[in-house]
């Protein structure tokens, strides 16, 4: 009879839990650059009012991130179908490239996947209104980065540039080293839901007027 109870109480709390996650809506970052090399301080200055938005519903995606006045990032991935779409604009103009998730996948697998470890720490303090636990990502030369996750959104985060696969959930502030610039990425407000027009805008893959489309290859040539 105990065990019968228990099972019930447990069933009862992953659904409870299941129906509290949020799985649409949309989330807004600020990113705070900083250099750790003489070479970074100019980007620094151009990373300034840097901002990354996602938006999410069931298994899509859209993150849309604003690098100062360098330049900006759309990128779209399509759960169900595969599809991705990636938009940027910038002093090189407006490219579209369009690829898909099974592509990216297999450049991924081509190359050496980078060596890190992930500590799940006891830590906790609340982000944009949730509660998150921090976990310390250490690369093969020992450097350490923060990354502060929450199990009570869920997002596909395949295609993704924050796709942390290590990490038992979605990370409301992280940081990211490029070349000696260190960004830092915070939550600021987590808006819940999608209306159906918003839905049809953030998730279309359609190529919008003005962009050259460019293969993922032509992308590479071109050192991006």
């Amino acid at each position: 009879m105990r065990t019968k109870i228990i099972t019930s109480i447990f069933i009862l709390f992953s659904i409870t839990t299941l129906l509290s996650q949020l799985n649409e809506g949309h989330i807004k970052f600020e990113i705070d650059a900083s250099a750790n090399t003489p070479e970074m301080e100019m980007a620094v200055g151009m990373m300034q009012g840097s901002t990354m938005d996602i938006y999410f519903s069931k298994n899509n995606s859209h993150s849309e991130l604003n690098m100062g006045t360098m330049m900006k990032v759309n990128t779209i991935v399509l759960g169900e179908s595969g599809d991705v779409l990636v938009l940027m604009s910038g002093m090189m103009g407006n490219i579209a490239t369009p690829t898909s998730l099974d592509a990216l996948k297999e450049k991924a697998d081509s190359k050496e996947a980078p060596n890190f470890d992930i500590e799940l720490t006891k830590k906790t303090k609340t982000i944009a209104g949730y509660k998150c636990s921090k976990a310390i990502m250490i690369n093969e030369n020992g450097d350490e980065m923060n990354i502060w996750y929450t199990s009570d959104i869920v997002v596909n985060t395949k295609g993704q540039s924050f796709d942390y696969e290590k990490i038992p959930g979605f990370p409301l502030a992280f940081e990211a080293n490029a070349n000696g610039l260190l960004l830092t990425f915070s939550a600021v407000e987590v808006i819940e839901g999608l209306d159906k027009e918003k839905k049809k805008e953030v998730f279309s893959i359609n190529i919008p007027e003005g962009y050259k489309e460019m293969s993922p290859d032509e992308l590479n040539k071109m050192g991006m």
